[in-house]
């Protein structure tokens, strides 16, 4: 994707809304601000489109979010595999669960698509450009309220140079341990203790022609961790998994970390996994210690991360652009207040945080040996349960449809 300017704004150029991080809170927001008249910059460290270690599974929650939007209809010109069922597979056994109406699509082409979106709705988008929230003197906690500042300083960096741009209000989208609030004191983010590693990789069509059918979602799991599997619009099937930093030292690597993992499950592996490129995270579950500051709000990956299982991340990045994009054009029209701040914190909380949940007991089952045997036995017996998680993860909170 290449339409932005060439050259990064001027040092007086003043936006509405600068985003940082093109993902899907990102490009979700910007398409929202700029349908409504906000002048809006998404600023992109990758040059797009780009790949992503990350699943492709959107669930009904995202789904829903996207045609409240207005733009599932868009997503479906991209022609993503329809997924039907997950089959989990753990100790040599096999757990079919039904999970009708997913999509698998490759965040290569939903990210690049999303950010098109943005464009076509007025926002300036510019890729491979660091950037970094300035420090204000509004961050002190004896700032008074009459001289925080109308505007948000931000230093873009490309190859070509650097500047800086203001903007009413920034919405930070920047990812796992968001970066570009470095020179911010406060804005820390801490992972877990012994919080896995995320683990991802593509098998191209040829790999993996007799592997993992369109449609479903193969998920396998141990103690050490668990990866899923999907094919996408693409015909490739893309890997992408959350594992103990032990159980890849122990394996030798995080490919072969992925092979016995596949292989301890019951799962055949696939020669081509024998060479793969595998690309790794940082330390995925973590907490932001802040949300919110003057004119800057977090969303997505940055506010913090709790293990997906089957595209709940993607959901609860959409559901926070969502909640924030109203909250951010009401600053930008009236003027920031802290009422603004906690509003957005209380409703995040309310509409992600605690919808987390189920991943969160999810990731705790994994983890203990003995209670991944006698859940996984108890689901076998009885199915019906692992349909009711399935619904939960995939509705969409009271409160971000009355947003």
């Amino acid at each position: 994707m290449n339409d932005h300017p060439a050259t990064v704004p001027a040092d007086s150029e003043r936006w509405d809304a600068l985003i940082i991080g093109a993902g899907p809170a990102g490009s979700l927001a910007a398409v929202l601000l700029a349908r409504a008249g906000q002048r809006v910059l998404v600023v992109e460290r990758h040059k797009f489109p780009r790949p992503k270690v990350c699943g492709c599974c959107l669930n009904q929650r995202a789904q829903q979010l996207l045609r409240r939007a207005d733009l599932l209809t868009g997503l479906q010109t991209l022609q993503p595999v329809s997924t039907q069922q997950m089959n989990l597979h753990y100790n040599q056994q096999t757990l079919p669960i039904a999970m009708p109406g997913g999509l698998a699509i490759s965040r290569r082409a939903m990210d690049s698509w999303l950010a098109g979106e943005a464009v076509a709705a007025g926002a300036t988008f510019l890729d491979e450009c660091s950037a970094e929230v300035l420090p204000e003197s509004c961050d002190a906690d004896s700032a008074a309220t009459a001289a925080l500042p109308e505007c948000r300083r931000v230093q873009i960096l490309t190859a070509r140079g650097s500047s800086v741009a203001a903007a009413r209000v920034v919405l930070v989208c920047d990812g796992l341990g968001h970066p570009s609030l470095a020179q911010l004191p406060g804005f820390s983010s801490r992972p877990q203790t012994g919080a896995r590693i995320g683990l991802g990789a593509v098998l191209s069509a040829a790999e993996s022609a007799d592997w993992c059918s369109p449609g479903e979602i193969l998920m396998a799991a141990d103690t050490g961790g668990y990866c899923g599997a999907v094919r996408t619009e693409d015909g490739s099937v893309n890997l992408a998994a959350a594992v103990d930093s032990a159980a890849i030292q122990a394996a030798g690597g995080p490919r072969q970390c992925l092979q016995r993992l596949f292989a301890t499950a019951g799962v055949r592996v696939p020669e081509a996994m024998g060479s793969v490129q595998v690309r790794g995270t940082v330390p995925l579950t973590r907490r932001s210690t802040r949300l919110t500051g003057h004119r800057l709000l977090l969303l997505g990956d940055a506010t913090g991360y709790v293990e997906p299982f089957t595209g709940e991340g993607m959901a609860w990045a959409m559901t926070a652009a969502t909640l924030a994009a109203p909250l951010a054009r009401s600053g930008i029209i009236n003027g920031w207040s802290t009422a603004l701040q906690q509003q957005y914190e209380r409703q995040l909380r309310d509409a992600v945080v605690r919808e987390q949940t189920v991943c969160r007991m999810l990731s705790g089952i994994l983890s203990r040996p003995w209670l991944l045997r006698l859940t996984f036995a108890a689901a076998r017996m009885v199915p019906v349960a692992a349909g009711a998680l399935v619904r939960r993860v995939n509705r969409v909170p009271n409160l971000v449809e009355r947003s």
